[in-house]
């Protein structure tokens, strides 16, 4: 690649392979380029995931004309632009890919080439337009704060108008779960950690974001389906369990266990969210489906319809796994929270619940041990886990606080354990009542943040 190339950036790492990633305009792309990224929100490209060979001129038709922003190409695997692509004779205002003019006659709107080892572990960021660009925990902390907020108070109303019966106009949901996709596009672990914090007043409300957030991680860590299904599921998540609104309040927000008369009663919810899911409108085939039989299990022990195996289809196997794992993990009228990785140990444990593949499929999605978790280190640190290395998820970058040795705080350290954990490693998650952390749920936020 040319010294003198404008607008590249380099990245020099001695003794590593490089390849060379291209960032282009998605009317350049062609048959035979290697992608390996796509700008801009996943809801605005017809694929589930980067990091293929563009071969099918239908596929290189659909991502001319989607709403990408832009698109990455490694030219070490596939092919390059063509050369006359690289002079632009007219452009629109409004590309945002277009070089601002200059008084030169003829405008180059040279792509961005970027230079980066083949074998590191996280790649330097591309500088993007793109508002849904992969960013860190901390970059999006404070937008997926927002975006729970305003969930909460959709799903409150929503909530409220179904316990007087109103019908839900399913449509309107599109753009909260545009804004879930989002932020987990920008990073998968910041609003599922921070959904987890909820109270237990406002388990009901926040539970179905949760769920609805982790459905369609699921759905892009098992891969193959297009962005309309993707898009179900989210809104399946939050309708999942609007029957509970047709619970009487005594049931539903009742401190202790409930007796066999009142489990009765609370085994309709399912039921009763169903048939007002029917009356409704907009509302997606695979929500129907994921509202009555999310609590199913594989074994055929669930109900309402005690459905068994192949019977339960494969959004209601994914949808009983995110509501329970989310049920598991917090503080509701009845129960304190559990530590994600017991609740995952145990759902594992359970045979015959759950769709064991599926269950994989989730752990890898939110890692054994999830963001926002306490741990325990060799070097007798207490730690926060920041994120999840999918490489190896016994080994999440963490941030050390606290010194067991020392009994005091130490200032926070940020230590990636697969990459330079210097020998150390999680000995294991440990309780924060355990530790006398008081209001862990607001520590590790303020920790992370």
């Amino acid at each position: 690649m040319p010294k003198d190339v404008p607008g590249s950036a380099r990245f020099a790492l001695q003794k590593q392979e490089l390849r060379v990633l291209r960032r282009i305009r998605r009317d350049q792309v062609r048959s035979g380029m290697f992608i390996h990224a796509m700008e801009g929100s996943w809801f605005s490209h017809p694929f589930i995931k980067a990091g293929f060979v563009l071969s099918d001129p239908e596929d290189v038709e659909a991502l001319r004309s989607s709403r990408v922003d832009g698109v990455v190409i490694d030219t070490e695997k596939g092919a390059d632009i063509l050369v006359d692509q690289n002079v632009v004779l007219s452009a629109p205002a409004s590309d945002a890919l277009a070089e601002p003019k200059r008084p030169a006659p003829t405008i180059e709107a040279t792509p961005q080439e970027v230079v980066v080892p083949l074998h590191a572990e996280t790649p330097p960021a591309i500088t993007t337009i793109a508002s849904d660009a992969p960013c860190s925990m901390a970059e999006e902390y404070g937008r997926a704060n927002a975006i729970a907020a305003h969930a909460k108070r959709v799903m409150t109303e929503l909530y409220d108008q179904a316990r007087l019966g109103k019908i839900v106009e399913a449509d309107t949901l599109v753009s909260l779960v545009d804004d879930i996709a989002g932020s987990l596009a920008r990073n998968r672990s910041a609003l599922t950690s921070i959904l987890r914090l909820k109270s237990k007043d406002e388990y009901t409300y926040v539970h179905s974001v949760a769920v609805s957030a982790l459905m369609i991680n699921m759905g892009r860590e098992i891969g193959g389906f297009d962005v309309g299904t993707l898009r179900n599921m989210g809104v399946a998540g939050l309708l999942h369990d609007i029957g509970k609104m047709a619970m009487p309040e005594a049931v539903l927000g009742k401190p202790g266990d409930l007796t066999n008369e009142e489990f009765s009663i609370m085994k309709t919810h399912p039921e009763r969210g169903h048939a007002l899911l029917r009356r409704s409108r907009e509302v997606p085939d695979m929500a129907l489906d994921v509202c009555l039989h999310h609590h199913e299990r594989v074994n055929g022990t669930g109900y309402p319809q005690r459905l068994k195996g192949n019977q339960i289809t494969l959004f209601s196997r994914i949808g009983a796994i995110c509501d329970v794992y989310d049920a598991l993990t917090s503080n509701r009228p009845y129960k304190t929270a559990w530590e994600a990785n017991r609740a995952l140990k145990t759902m594992f444990s359970w045979r015959g619940h759950f769709d064991t593949d599926i269950l994989t499929a989730f752990i890898r999605s939110v890692g054994i041990y999830p963001v926002g978790t306490l741990v325990k280190l060799r070097s007798n640190h207490l730690a926060l886990v920041l994120d999840i290395n999918t490489a190896d998820l016994t080994r999440p970058v963490v941030r050390a606080f606290y010194s067991i040795t020392n009994c005091a705080p130490i200032p926070p350290q940020d230590i990636n354990l697969l990459l330079d954990g210097g020998g150390d490693a999680i000995v294991s998650s440990e309780n924060p009542e355990a530790w006398d952390i008081a209001d862990w749920e607001t520590r590790w936020s303020a920790l992370a943040a």
